[in-house]
């Protein structure tokens, strides 16, 4: 029977006591589906502010980087320090085309810029006045 020495064996249990945490915390909470729930939210909310920003129906389309019908274009959602941007397309009806956007949130989920693609003349003045959405026009 072979005799370890004092640093092997200081080695092996390390070693063994790291890798049982690694297993653990990647049972517990894996980082790819805390992550994914993190983003959700902040798109489900995104969403929400879309829809209440520019007074849109409530039954508008709305494609975004959760969901899974990409046929319209390259839809991301990306952190930038403690800020999200999001981006995705929206029309109002099937004979509606496809307008893109980009919308900027603060770390608490809020507005802090919304830019897209559409006829200015379809919004309220209160949404055409708002300093936080830029609406670029249809040519």
């Amino acid at each position: 029977m072979k005799k370890y020495t004092i640093n092997q064996i200081i080695f092996a249990t390390i070693t063994g006591l790291g890798l049982s945490w690694l297993v653990y915390q990647s049972t517990v909470q894996p980082p790819y589906e805390a992550q994914r729930q993190i983003e959700e939210g902040i798109v489900k909310k995104a969403n929400e502010i879309l829809i209440k920003s520019l007074m849109l129906p409530s039954n508008l389309e709305i494609i975004d980087p959760v969901n899974v019908d990409k046929d319209v274009g390259k839809t991301y959602i990306s952190p930038k320090g403690e800020e999200w941007q999001v981006s995705g397309y929206y029309r109002r009806n099937a004979s509606d085309e496809w307008h893109p956007w980009l919308m900027s949130l603060d770390k608490d989920k809020s507005l802090t810029g919304l830019s897209m693609q559409d006829s200015s003349n379809l919004f309220s003045k209160e949404v055409l006045e708002n300093s936080m959405i830029t609406i670029r026009s249809i040519d």
